[in-house]
């Protein structure tokens, strides 16, 4: 029989988690006290580990999280990850250690510390593998480029064009076709939502201008020629980390009628892009790693994509097999085709991050405190002490 608790204290899941919007994997411990309540609540979890199956993605989720664990959170220091764990035969014994409280002097056993450590790691892993975008990327990467692929035209010397009505001339191009599985446990141990439809920059693009007008022309010709379209911006994920607009606005304020960029000289443009270029840059509350070094315009827009219902597959098949048995009109009398016509398409929105750079800043991106290696040692520093929490040194107890 699962105990009955009293209703009161209430446990931490319900005062940090419920009402104070912490993320579960920050819970000290879990409350799981007996064999049955460890299979209740894996079950409940979303696994029967009773089912061979399933019990087999977990043990490889399992061993997934301790090469995790090794490989990249501790890299570097004297810590390892105890022997008794590699022999693991039952994972509902995680749970039952995880669940171990106190004891005198505020101490817990080692099983429960590393327990803790494992199994934010796994969650985090199961939100990866479960992310159903992830299953069509490859179909959803050819439809969010496209509409960028209609306009950009690379030239002889490497350099591009975004070229239609007018032209953006561009220093570079680059895609994030996707992120790799330990770059996204990393952005998501870090990250307090914690689940992978969370991360927006899964699918992404990167346009580089000569300098802050080049930019802000780049952005014009998106939203001229309708690759981006102010409908499909997430607001809370845009960054302007360039451009000051009180400065744009009073510029263009003062502009005469029918004024082109073009009748200006380099210098007239120098000392205006000096002019908007954003002065102080203040941290980005979703981004604490972000160097203040780095300088961009970042939006996240939104792509309405369009999948074949996975029965059409199986249908077009079926009837090429039935066609094989040499009766053309057995598919018809069974009815395949008018299945197959009926099928409803899977369609939904995806995420997708832009990036648009001027040259300076660029540069800077590659090397120093804006890099991207230094921005990727400033994640793994915070998902290790988050994770970590109970066996770092300088850490709490889990």
């Amino acid at each position: 029989m699962m105990r009955q608790p009293l209703p009161f204290p209430l446990p931490p899941e319900v005062t940090r988690v419920i009402l104070g919007g912490e993320s579960p994997i920050d819970l000290e411990g879990l409350r799981v006290q007996s064999d049955e309540e460890a299979r209740e609540f894996a079950l409940n979890y979303g696994f029967d580990l009773d089912i061979l199956s399933q019990r087999a993605h977990v043990m490889r989720v399992y061993e997934d999280a301790l090469k995790f664990i090794t490989t990249v959170l501790l890299d570097g220091s004297d810590l390892k990850v105890p022997l008794s764990f590699y022999g693991l035969e039952d994972p509902h014994n995680l749970l039952l250690w995880a669940s171990e409280r106190m004891g005198t002097g505020g101490t817990r056993s080692e099983e429960a510390r590393w327990s803790c450590v494992i199994l934010r790691v796994m969650h985090t892993l199961f939100h990866v593998d479960y992310n159903v975008n992830l299953r069509f990327l490859p179909e959803i990467q050819r439809q969010v480029f496209e509409p960028y692929d209609r306009y950009l035209v690379q030239r002889e010397d490497g350099s591009w064009l975004l070229k239609g009505a007018y032209e953006v001339p561009l220093v570079a191009v680059e895609r994030k076709e996707n992120k790799d599985r330990t770059s996204m446990l990393l952005k998501m141990l870090h990250k307090p939502e914690n689940v992978a439809e969370t991360i927006y920059d899964q699918i992404g693009i990167r346009l580089v201008a000569e300098d802050p007008l080049r930019v802000l022309e780049a952005i014009r010709f998106l939203l001229d020629h309708y690759v981006i379209m102010a409908t499909s911006i997430k607001p809370s994920r845009s960054r302007n980390l360039m451009i000051d607009l009180p400065a744009l606005e009073a510029w263009m304020e003062g502009l005469p009628p029918a004024f082109e960029l073009a009748q200006m000289g380099p210098e007239a443009r120098r000392q205006l892009s000096e002019s908007l270029t954003l002065r102080a840059r203040e941290a980005h509350p979703d981004n604490p790693h972000m160097s203040q070094d780095y300088s961009a315009v970042q939006f996240t827009a939104r792509t309405l994509i369009r999948l074949p219902s996975p029965a059409t597959g199986v249908l077009g098949l079926l009837q090429k097999r039935v066609q094989a048995l040499g009766d053309p009109g057995l598919s018809g009398r069974l009815g395949i085709p008018e299945l197959i016509q009926s099928q409803e398409e899977f369609t939904f929105f995806f995420a997708h991050e832009v990036q648009i750079m001027e040259r300076t800043g660029f540069q800077s991106s590659q090397s120093g405190p804006a890099s991207h290696a230094e921005y990727k040692q400033r994640q793994r520093s915070a998902a290790r002490r988050r994770v970590l929490r109970g066996i770092l040194r300088e850490e709490a107890p889990c």
